[in-house]
């Protein structure tokens, strides 16, 4: 419970930011997806269980800020978590080029389910999923990508501040 917390925090903190200052770019497209990236990173710092509640709660709060059909998100964020809870320990996720095509894939992947699911539950014309697939989709993960080592580097240097075990001082080690 300890280590939930600080990081369904830290989730909220970065869904307010996507929702409100990425917003504001005059171009959406190029707008990442840090929640994306941080369900990423969640796969490789926690367990199946307790990382797979986290991003199952992310999911959630995503779907009521963005206002589509409800369970959308929770049901990708979690997938995506398990998804890369299968790979992390068949790759390795150190250096810019992995981490970049990482999260790439994965925000395509994500992208994708979401249009194939969004069609299903609400069914659009066939051409506007293929023109939001190179508008929006492809764009999107090439900056999500982009963001990725910054991001998965400034959520390391913070999980090693909330997470640091304590040094015993000099009179507790006798």
């Amino acid at each position: 419970m300890k280590r939930f917390v600080p990081l369904l925090l830290v989730g909220i903190l970065l869904l307010i930011l996507q929702t409100t200052l990425l917003s504001l770019s005059p171009i959406e497209r190029i707008r990442p997806d840090l929640l994306l990236i941080f369900t990423l990173y969640l796969a490789f710092l926690f367990p199946p269980i307790l990382g797979g509640i986290l991003a199952f709660f992310i999911g959630y709060l995503m779907d009521l800020f963005s206002g589509n059909t409800l369970g959308v998100y929770t049901f990708s964020r979690t997938l995506v978590f398990f998804g890369a809870q299968f790979f992390k320990e068949r790759f390795y996720l150190e250096g810019f080029p992995f981490q970049f095509l990482f999260a790439f894939v994965f925000s395509l992947l994500e992208g994708g389910l979401i249009l194939i699911l969004m069609n299903a539950l609400q069914p659009p014309s066939l051409g506007y999923s293929y023109s939001s697939l190179f508008t929006f989709l492809l764009p999107q993960s090439f900056f999500t990508g982009l963001a990725s080592p910054f991001l998965f580097f400034l959520f390391q240097k913070i999980s090693s501040l909330l997470f640091r075990q304590s040094d015993p001082g000099i009179k507790a080690r006798g």
